[in-house]
């Protein structure tokens, strides 16, 4: 009795260990997905240059107000590398985000709990809603899973307040993603 007790829970664990090595390996269809042109690379200096070609913009908006902010895939990817690390709010690592085909992507390595970490991709789109961007998760896996909500309420609320500490002047009226960049027209307030 004793010993059937004991190899059910060996088989048990050596199902659990095999599923969990199947969600866990590195030859899922994910790694297949990735930015065109290879790894985007991620600096302070990237994020920086977002934050000064938006002040640029504002301050270069003529009488009409209008301002344009072109955004790069390196520009975007550093500043949310940087603020997923200043908020630790999301235990994603390596995060990559790139615009193609009118879509917003971004991989990353989750790492929920302890040593076990999952590649991830979140496919999304940005509309603009009442003057504010503000990007929509069309598609979200962790793995071979699909994300906790939690996770996924936390990553959508942390990428849609860095758009907006960016953009807070400006009352976006239109935006464009495109290959490798996305464009966002709007108009600045009248103080």
């Amino acid at each position: 009795m004793l010993r059937h007790r004991f190899s059910r829970k060996l088989v048990l664990s050596l199902v659990v260990l095999t599923f969990l090595g199947l969600a866990c390996r590195s030859g899922s269809s994910l790694d297949e997905v990735g930015p065109p042109g290879g790894q985007i690379p991620i600096s302070q200096e990237a994020s920086d240059r977002l934050k000064a070609n938006f002040y640029q913009a504002l301050q270069e908006a003529g009488s009409n107000h209008e301002s344009q902010l072109r955004v790069t895939n390196e520009e975007i990817t550093s500043l949310i590398a940087k603020e997923l690390s200043e908020t630790g709010r999301i235990p994603l690592g390596e995060p990559q985000v790139w615009f193609t085909g009118g879509r917003i992507y971004m991989t990353g390595g989750i790492k929920p709990f302890g040593p076990f970490k999952f590649d991830s991709i979140i496919v999304a789109t940005a509309v603009v809603n009442e003057g504010q961007l503000v990007v929509e998760v069309q598609d979200a896996q962790m793995g071979i899973f699909d994300f906790p909500d939690a996770i996924l309420e936390s990553m959508a609320q942390t990428v849609n307040e860095a758009l907006t500490s960016i953009l807070i002047d400006l009352d976006i009226t239109r935006l464009e993603i495109l290959e490798g960049e996305m464009f966002v027209l709007g108009v600045r307030p009248v103080l």
